[in-house]
Formats: C-alpha cells, structure tokens, sequence
C-alpha cells in the first residue's frame, strides 16, 4: 500500500496541470471528483461573483448594459468561451439556466402532440429530474404521464440498448428526450446513429448533455444545437 502511495505521489509530481490544484478550495487530504454535477470553487470563481456583485453595489439597473462586464452579454460570452468544449461554432453555443429550465423551455417549445404523436420517449435511467420535466410537460398538455411518457427499459440496470430505444420509436412518439451518457454508468450513446433513426421516422430527438461535455464534436458536425447547461434538440 505504502508503494503505491508513493508511485501515485511522484506522478502527481510529474503532472503538468499540478499547479491548477492551488486555485481551488478545498479540504486537506480530500480527493474531490463531483465535477461533472458540481465542481469545487475556484479563487478566480470567487472574484468573479464578487465583481459581479461590486456592479450591482455601484450601477443598479444600469449593470445590465454598463460596466466592465454588462449582465445582458454574460450568456453569449460565456457561450463563446465554452464553445470549444462541445465542438461548436461560438454563435451556436449560449450558457442559461438550468438543466431542468431549459429542458422545460425545449420540451414546451418542440414538444406538439398531433394525431396519432402524443408521447414521448425516454429511458428508464435518465436523470431524474428529466423524468419529472417530461412529466410536467405532458400533464400541461393534458396528457397522462403513465401513458404517454415510454421510458425504454434497461436489460441490465446499468446500460441501456440503442436497438431497443429504435425499436420504440413507433409511429405514436413525437419528440425523444435522452442522455448522451448515462450518469450512472458512463454509457455513451451513438447520439448521430438514434439521431438518424428518429427522423426517418419523422420524430424530434433531444439530448442531455450535462454528463458529457466535452464529447460533442461529432454532434455538432452532424447538425444537433446543444444548449451549454443541459439540453439538445435535432432539429
């Protein structure tokens, strides 16, 4: 045990990105890996807020538009600057809200249930908070969740299968919400493959990426608008 203390110390030492560890807060002796739900504070994070805040103090309203860094821009600067992580152009890339927002947002927007096309297709291992905002949506249109929301089953509670999500994409789907990794265990979908397959079929598909930034070059080459907090639709 002791040796492979030692090993994991001198490699440690040897890491070029060591030096980053110091700008973040945290605990002695903790090994800290939450970042994909939520990173620890950084010093540079801290200042930002307190800069933000010293605008309220000094502008009032007038933050929005003046300032070193007016409110009404943060969105798409912030988009400009993160774009690069998921592979987009900097005009295709917005940080707002969050994930549960903006899956409401997208859901209201895209979801239109006509005819024979009144229910939407998720897994059963989706986040759970996606689950409850599909839920809402489908209530908000009348439309009882138990019946109208398919989550696709998983085979092994871990993992879930590309060829049952297609063979669930029946004519009586109208949009598709899903992840493009399974946060409980790492799966990553064929996002361009399921995002083919449902529109031969007509159908609307969105994914969360909260879990994945980073992975999305290929998405973005292949037409998706991924929204930075948290959802994506193909249109």
């Amino acid at each position: 045990m002791e040796q492979l203390r030692e090993r994991a110390d001198y490699l440690d030492s040897q890491d070029p990105l060591r030096k980053f560890a110091e700008e973040f807060y945290i605990k002695e002796n903790m090994i800290y890996l939450d970042g994909n739900s939520l990173g620890l504070l950084s010093a540079r994070a801290e200042q930002t807020l307190f800069d933000m805040l010293d605008s309220w103090k000094n502008l009032g309203i007038d933050g929005w538009m003046s300032g070193e860094n007016p409110w009404y821009y943060v969105s798409e600067r912030l988009g400009h600057r993160s774009a690069a992580l998921v592979g987009g152009e900097p005009e295709e890339v917005i940080a707002t809200a969050s994930t549960t927002t903006n899956l409401h947002q997208l859901a209201a927007t895209f979801f239109k249930p006509e005819g024979k096309r009144t229910k939407i297709l998720a897994d059963e291992l989706n986040f759970p908070s996606d689950i409850y905002a599909l839920q809402s949506q489908l209530q908000l249109k009348g439309l009882p969740p138990e019946e109208h929301l398919v989550q696709v089953k998983s085979r092994d509670g871990r993992t879930i299968t590309e060829e049952d999500i297609i063979e669930a994409m029946t004519d009586e789907i109208c949009l598709i919400i899903l992840p493009t990794v399974l946060y409980r265990s790492g799966q990553l979908l064929d996002i361009e493959r399921l995002t083919k397959e449902a529109h031969k079929r007509g159908i609307l598909i969105g994914f969360d990426a909260c879990h994945s930034a980073g992975r999305f070059r290929t998405i973005f080459q292949n037409g998706a608008l991924i929204l930075l907090i948290g959802a994506a639709i193909n249109i």
